[in-house]
This record gives structure tokens, sequence and C-alpha cells, in this order.
């Protein structure tokens, strides 16, 4: 297994009352195989049929050399995807954020309203209904679906720094858009990705390996990436899994394995398993914690 090892990667988390979890919270690694994979089993909304890839030319980790002329999503932007409910409005949140960390993040009512409407779409899904049933029954989440939304929305959505003085970071923005700090930092969206590369923000370079998880041709890819001129060496993205799923994935991994790997499990191709990682990292923030990564490491 390839660790990908990250420096200067802060994640902060406010638990509402919960506390994330160390490995002896009791939630076993096939505890986590069988919720992962009973997640992948109900992602109803998963575009992993929906997309055809250009993976072209395999390339190295590092490589600065294009070996991709064309785009790595061949037929762009999937519109009758992206017209989904949570989709539609993981969309609306990509002009909320300063790219720099280096830059304080000032929220508007409007902002705080999207952040809303995104997960109240989230939680209209079967996904994360079975996520918040797990956590629960692992001690990880308050039982009252209220409680439990506050608490998710401060994890990914809470502001803490990465740039000494400046609010200019938060989970989500990290995962789900990417951001500059001496170079690109997170970006492990492909929504985000297929987006940025259809207004040709992003330049796809070539892929270095792919997994198959059972729904498509690729569930995973790493890759190296320009992402408006600045180079990033190496990055992994889910590919074609809707936005809950990869919520629901991380979150239970921050809250069960914070800074370390944990155990996640595709569904089954070919009569056999699929199975990979996810890699978080916690930190503190004036005493509370959110989300500063979650990624997908095979």
């Amino acid at each position: 297994m390839n660790v990908i090892f990250i420096f200067s990667m802060l994640i902060v988390c406010d638990t509402i009352g919960i506390s994330v979890g160390q490995r002896s919270n009791g939630v076993t690694d096939d505890a986590l195989l069988e919720i992962s994979s009973r997640l992948y089993g109900m992602d109803v909304n998963g575009a992993y049929d929906q997309l055809e890839l250009n993976l072209q030319t395999k390339t190295s980790s590092g490589s600065r050399v294009d070996k991709a002329p064309l785009p790595l999503f061949k037929n762009g932007i999937p519109k009758d995807v992206f017209a989904r409910p949570t989709y539609a409005k993981l969309l609306a949140l990509f002009d909320n954020y300063l790219a720099s960390v280096n830059e304080t993040e000032q929220v508007t009512p409007q902002e705080r309203a999207e952040e809303t409407a995104f997960f109240d779409a989230l939680f209209g899904t079967a996904v994360i209904k079975a996520t918040h049933q797990f956590l629960v029954s692992k001690g990880l989440a308050q039982p009252n679906v209220e409680l439990f939304k506050e608490q998710m929305k401060n994890i990914w959505f809470g502001l803490y720094q990465r740039a000494p003085g400046k609010q200019g970071s938060s989970g989500f923005e990290h995962v789900f858009l990417g951001e500059f700090k001496n170079g690109i930092s997170g970006l492990h969206s492909w929504v985000r990705f297929v987006t940025e590369e259809a207004k040709g923000d992003l330049n796809y370079l070539g892929y270095t390996r792919v997994l198959s998880l059972g729904k498509g041709p690729v569930g995973l890819i790493e890759l190296p990436m320009k992402y408006q001129g600045v180079f990033k060496p190496h990055s992994t993205l889910m590919i074609g899994s809707s936005p809950e799923l990869e919520i629901a994935l991380y979150s239970i991994c921050f809250m069960a394995r914070p800074d370390s790997l944990c155990p996640i499990k595709g569904q089954v191709a070919n009569g056999r398993t699929t199975q990979y990682s996810i890699q978080t990292f916690v930190s503190k923030f004036h005493g509370r914690q959110f989300v500063g990564s979650a990624f997908p490491t095979f």
C-alpha cells in the first residue's frame, strides 16, 4: 500500500459533546469495512457508469511532463448528474471561498444559507441516514438528527488557521475545492476536478495508478496535476462517488480513525472485494476540532 505523508496539514472538528475517536473507541476494522461497503451499495446518486475517462498515458508521481493532451473527463461536465439535489447544492458552494489560506474568510448570510441547504440535501439521502445510525451505534454522534447535523456542519465548515492570524481555511474548502499554501493543497473532489477542467483552469497530466471499486471502470485515480498554472505532484480522487458518499466516508474515518489510515471496502467486482484506505488528519483550533483533510490512498 502506498501511504501518503502530508506535512503542514491541519484538521479541526467541533464535536457537539462527542469526542473524535481513538483506536480504543471500539470501532473495529471489520465494522469500517462493512459500513463502507454498505454505503457504496446505497449510493444511488453515484455517477460511476455515466462518466467516461480519457486516461491516456501513465506517468510517474511528481512528473511535470504533460503526458495527457486531452482532458481526463471525455464528455466534460455531466449536466444530468449535476442537476441532482446534492450535486446542485454542492456546486453552489464553489464560489464561496478565497483560495489563499493567507486571506481571512468572511462568511455571508447567503453563504451560510447555502451551507445549510447542502446539508439539508445530504440528510435526505439514505447514505447519510445510515452513516448517522452507524456513528450513533459507536458512540461517535448524538442520536438527535439536528444535533448530528450541526456536528457535521461544524467539522466541515468551521474556520481555522493554516496561516498565522488568518482564519482562511475549512475542511470543506480544503477537501472539495482545494486551496493555495506553498502550492496546491487538497482538491480531492472529482466534481471540482471536472468543473475546473471544463473551464480550462485545471490540466490533467496523466495518471500514476487507478483502482476499480466494482462500479464503473475506475473508482480511484492517483495523478499529478496543474491547477491555475500551479503544479501539484500527487493527488488522489474518488471517481463518480456522490457528494453524500464522500462526506459519509470521510466523516466516519475522521471520527473513528483520526490521524491515521481507515480501511474501506468497495463493491464486489468479478467475485472479489476491493479495498483501499482513507487518510485523515486532525488538529485543534481554539479547543475545537475540524476536518483539515481526508482523501483516499491505495
